[in-house]
């Protein structure tokens, strides 16, 4: 398929600024990782029916949901590729889940290329795939170029497109509908409009997001493991999960209240990075708390201790337990860290008020399934109320479970589209 003169100038033009780019991409530290894989050397990548793009950790989810759900009569090549070293450690997972639980499916995990059109050729001759698939929010020229010039069939599933993004891809508008997308499923239909008003109506759909299917309302099975060993049963727990850096003097402010207002209430902290155990071990001391590093416990501390948790794993159990939750990343402009989990367990969580990366999810706040509070002040309150008086976990689960339901269904909606589209190929 020939795009014509003008579309080749400005691929040319793109590939020009991606060489003058290149020196300074080289020595970023975060696209250090997988440096050689990205320049698409010989065996980058066998033959595979479907090339999966996801940017990053987030993405990567959907694809690995995506693997989840494909049917069992469907033996296939897949190609799973990411920009971020978190992207590729989700997608190595992924592969080793497949291996185990989806033997028909072959798994290829690697780097996704620099979008350079010349390397992109190469790695689309290289590959051969019957469609490519673009997670969320991905519009890469090379790569589409390069599949419209081999008739490949490009969609884009679980699609988000924000104003500022459509008005700069608008300035070239004739560019992007030589390339448009066989196909676009977008989570909202804003987002299904602003994929409309660049690509064209035809072929631009609406989906349930396919985070929603990831989500399981209930208890895992079996005891708990911290039940007795961590936590004495009856024992009232806060759980702070998922604290970030940022709001790192608020959380430490927030423990000392609720120490106060609730001398025999435990409270386990989860920084959302382990490097800041060591510090976060030296604020609690410093302010005179009782405090234990999970990895220490042998037996249960007595009720009013600060647990400063510094193992991995073991989040989603200590909410299981907690009678009052707060979900970090959210008292500082930081986008927000997953709340859907405590709620799924049956607790009613309480978060900051940034909580932009879960938009998607944002009518459980709507509807008062979780709290979102404009700052630490209105936290600590919401917490003791909670205290004082929480909602029945059973209660909690039945109404999410009953919310979730109609949400749900984004991933078989886009694997059957999928289909259809490899179908139209063969």
């Amino acid at each position: 398929m020939s795009l014509g003169f003008s579309h080749n100038m400005m691929l040319a033009v793109y590939g020009t600024a991606w060489r003058i780019a290149r020196p300074i991409l080289d020595r970023n530290k975060r696209l250090k990782h997988g440096l050689a894989q990205r320049l698409v050397p010989y065996g980058w990548s066998k033959r595979a029916h479907v090339w999966i793009q996801a940017a990053s950790g987030g993405e990567a989810f959907l694809a690995w949901q995506m693997l989840r759900e494909m049917p069992d009569d469907q033996q296939m090549t897949i190609l799973l590729t990411s920009c971020t070293k978190q992207g590729i450690e989700v997608l190595e997972r992924a592969k080793a889940w497949a291996a185990e639980e989806k033997s028909y499916l072959d798994v290829l995990v690697t780097y996704f290329p620099y979008d350079q059109p010349h390397l992109m050729e190469r790695a689309v001759e290289m590959v051969a795939p019957k469609a490519v698939v673009l997670l969320e929010t991905e519009l890469w020229p090379g790569l589409m170029t390069a599949c419209a010039v081999n008739d490949i069939p490009v969609a884009v599933f679980n699609g988000r497109m924000n104003p500022r993004s459509l008005a700069g891809y608008l300035a070239a508008p004739r560019f992007w509908k030589r390339i448009r997308p066989a196909m676009v499923h977008a989570i909202s239909d804003k987002d299904a409009r602003r994929y409309a008003a660049l690509f064209g109506e035809q072929g631009v759909h609406t989906m349930n997001n396919i985070k929603f299917d990831s989500v399981s309302v209930g208890r895992k099975a079996g005891k708990n493991p911290l039940l007795g060993k961590v936590v004495k049963k009856n024992t009232p727990l806060v759980v702070l999960g998922s604290v970030r850096e940022e709001e790192e003097t608020d959380i430490l402010d927030l423990v000392i209240r609720l120490k106060e207002a609730r001398p025999k209430t435990s409270i386990a902290l989860f920084p959302r990075h382990m490097e800041r155990i060591g510090l976060w071990e030296m604020m609690l001391n410093g302010a005179k708390l009782p405090v234990v590093l999970r990895s220490q416990i042998t037996e249960p501390p007595a009720p009013g201790t600060v647990i400063l948790w510094d193992t991995f794993g073991e989040l989603g159990y200590a909410y299981q337990l907690a009678r009052a939750v707060f979900v970090g990343g959210s008292l500082a402009p930081l986008g927000g860290q997953n709340f859907l989990e405590p709620l799924a367990v049956g607790k009613n969580p309480v978060i900051g008020y940034s909580y932009h990366n879960f938009q998607w999810a944002e009518g459980v706040i709507d509807e008062n399934m979780v709290y979102s509070m404009d700052n630490v002040d209105e936290v600590f309150d919401q917490l003791m109320r909670i205290l004082k008086r929480a909602a029945k976990p059973q209660a909690v689960q039945k109404r999410f479970a009953a919310w979730l339901e109609e949400r749900q269904g984004g991933t078989e909606q886009v694997l059957n589209a999928l289909w259809l589209l490899m179908n139209r190929t063969q």
